[in-house]
């Protein structure tokens, strides 16, 4: 529940934080009126207005909506620390959008190293002001110096939690795309099953391992050739992910499917004998014979032939393989569309 709602968050992240660059604009506008600070609620009014002409004349997610933002907020600080003398921190937004363009904006953007230059020289300026006390309106720094430690740390708390929200989508962006990364690396892209090189990994690191007798099962479809020369490649994918949803349907859960490559396929089925195996693949081929792939009106019978073979050492396992490999060949030569064991 948590992680799809981060999810959401991240996928709206840029629609997030323009609402919520809104909200504070629109709560300054009618905490100044409040106040009286007339420069302030003009200025707050004007940057609500362009962040509705943000939100409705921009794509969901464009870049120009992070930029105008980003400048907008530049700008808008400065203006406000001129208005207030410097008094309000108004330069902690800009500090932090420094950090939160980087965040927002994607890894192809080239110009985002330029952007935060722009910002932290801005800062810089800005923070001139707060020295110098300088105010274009200086009637209002009464009015000012009395609210001054209020806005200043909200604007301190507005700033660190804006940073903790795009810092902590970031780390769940990178979470995901880390986990696809695994996820791919893993398995075949086509039929989602475990690749070779993640089964080798497997056996290898359990070698140590002292396991009940397991067996081994090589399934290669039958006629597959034809179908991609008759049908197309696209049709023969369609009947490699029949074939793969059909065997992650039958076999137990703690066996490991493998695509072994092109139309072969390695089952690992520990704690099992050839008996119990054979039972298993059984219903696997008879469900595979009942079923049928349509591809373009067209439909195409699907059979396999397999070989398993047993065995009490993990260590070995690719001598079992090559023995399963070995009866698949020989139900290839006997008629297809069997189990050999």
């Amino acid at each position: 529940m948590l992680a799809k709602f981060l999810k959401t968050l991240s996928q709206n992240r840029t629609l997030i934080f323009l609402v919520m660059c809104l909200f504070v604009h629109i709560f300054n506008a009618i905490y100044f009126y409040s106040i009286g600070l007339t420069p302030l609620v003009v200025l707050n009014i004007g940057s609500s207005c362009l962040y509705v002409l943000f939100l409705t004349l921009f794509k969901k997610n464009s870049d120009l909506q992070i930029v105008f933002a980003y400048f907008e907020i530049i700008i808008f600080s400065f203006l406000s620390e001129v208005v207030a003398g410097g008094h309000f921190s108004y330069v902690n937004f800009i500090i932090g959008m420094v950090a939160v363009v980087f965040f927002l904006l994607p890894f192809r953007n080239k110009k985002k190293h330029i952007y935060q230059f722009i910002g932290a020289v801005s800062a810089i300026g800005v923070s001139q002001i707060t020295v110098f006390e300088y105010s274009m309106f200086p009637e209002y720094l009464p009015i000012v110096l009395e609210h001054k430690v209020f806005i200043s740390c909200l604007n301190l708390i507005i700033t660190l939690f804006t940073l903790f929200y795009v810092s902590n989508l970031y780390l769940v962006e990178l979470n995901e795309a880390r986990a696809k990364l695994d996820y791919s690396s893993n398995h075949d892209v086509l039929t989602g099953l475990y690749n070779r090189r993640f089964f080798e990994g497997i056996m290898k690191r359990s070698k140590e391992e002292n396991e009940n007798a397991f067996s081994v099962a090589m399934v290669d479809v039958d006629d597959f050739k034809h179908i991609n020369d008759t049908y197309g490649h696209e049709a023969g994918d369609k009947v490699l992910e029949r074939v793969s949803h059909l065997l992650a349907d039958v076999l137990p859960k703690n066996a490991i499917a493998v695509r072994w490559g092109g139309e072969e396929f390695v089952l690992y089925l520990p704690m099992m004998s050839v008996d119990s195996a054979r039972g298993v693949l059984e219903n696997f081929i008879t469900r595979l014979r009942e079923s049928s792939v349509i591809y373009r009106n067209q439909e195409i019978r699907i059979s396999a032939t397999i070989g398993v073979c047993t065995g009490d050492s993990i260590s070995e396992y690719e001598n079992y393989i090559r023995q399963a490999d070995e009866k698949l060949y020989w139900g290839k030569k006997h008629g297809k569309n069997q189990i050999v064991s």
